[in-house]
Protein backbone atom coordinates (compact mmCIF):
# COMPACT_ATOMS: atom_id res chain seq x y z
CA UNK A 1 0.00 0.00 0.00
CA UNK A 2 1.32 3.85 -1.02
CA UNK A 3 2.12 5.80 1.71
CA UNK A 4 0.81 9.31 1.81
CA UNK A 5 0.20 12.04 4.09
CA UNK A 6 -2.81 13.76 5.65
CA UNK A 7 -3.69 16.64 3.46
CA UNK A 8 -1.81 15.56 0.20
CA UNK A 9 -3.66 15.16 -2.95
CA UNK A 10 -5.05 12.06 -3.69
CA UNK A 11 -3.29 9.99 -6.71
CA UNK A 12 -6.78 9.87 -8.43
CA UNK A 13 -8.73 13.04 -8.21
CA UNK A 14 -6.67 15.01 -6.35
CA UNK A 15 -8.82 15.58 -3.45
CA UNK A 16 -7.22 16.40 -0.15
CA UNK A 17 -6.66 12.89 2.04
CA UNK A 18 -8.18 12.75 5.29
CA UNK A 19 -7.32 10.85 8.12
CA UNK A 20 -9.87 7.69 8.88
CA UNK A 21 -10.21 4.53 11.08
CA UNK A 22 -8.44 1.23 8.90
CA UNK A 23 -10.82 -1.55 7.53
CA UNK A 24 -8.18 -3.46 6.51
CA UNK A 25 -7.74 -6.41 8.84
CA UNK A 26 -4.34 -6.15 7.78
CA UNK A 27 -3.39 -2.48 8.91
CA UNK A 28 -4.04 -1.41 12.27
CA UNK A 29 -5.30 2.18 13.31
CA UNK A 30 -6.14 4.86 10.87
CA UNK A 31 -5.00 5.46 7.27
CA UNK A 32 -4.82 8.36 4.44
CA UNK A 33 -8.45 8.27 2.71
CA UNK A 34 -9.93 9.47 -0.19
CA UNK A 35 -13.40 10.10 0.26
CA UNK A 36 -14.50 11.08 -3.23
CA UNK A 37 -13.05 8.21 -5.01
CA UNK A 38 -13.06 5.37 -1.64
CA UNK A 39 -9.04 5.30 -1.83
CA UNK A 40 -7.07 3.95 1.10
CA UNK A 41 -2.95 4.76 1.76
CA UNK A 42 -0.67 3.66 4.69
CA UNK A 43 0.06 7.34 6.93
CA UNK A 44 3.65 8.16 6.03
CA UNK A 45 5.43 9.00 9.26
CA UNK A 46 8.30 11.51 8.87
CA UNK A 47 10.34 10.65 12.21
CA UNK A 48 10.16 8.89 15.30
CA UNK A 49 8.87 11.98 17.56
CA UNK A 50 5.89 12.62 15.53
CA UNK A 51 4.55 9.00 16.28
CA UNK A 52 3.40 9.76 19.78
CA UNK A 53 0.93 12.15 17.84
CA UNK A 54 -1.56 9.20 16.34
CA UNK A 55 -1.16 6.96 19.39
CA UNK A 56 -4.97 6.22 20.60
CA UNK A 57 -5.34 8.06 24.10
CA UNK A 58 -5.19 4.80 26.63
CA UNK A 59 -1.52 4.40 24.81
CA UNK A 60 -0.46 7.99 24.74
CA UNK A 61 2.89 9.08 27.41
CA UNK A 62 1.69 11.30 29.93
CA UNK A 63 2.95 13.83 31.94
CA UNK A 64 4.59 14.08 35.01
CA UNK A 65 4.49 10.09 36.30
Amino acid sequence: MLEKRIGDPCPTCQTALQRRRSTFRTIVGDVAYCARCCSSFEIAHEDDLGLGLHLAPEFAPLGGR
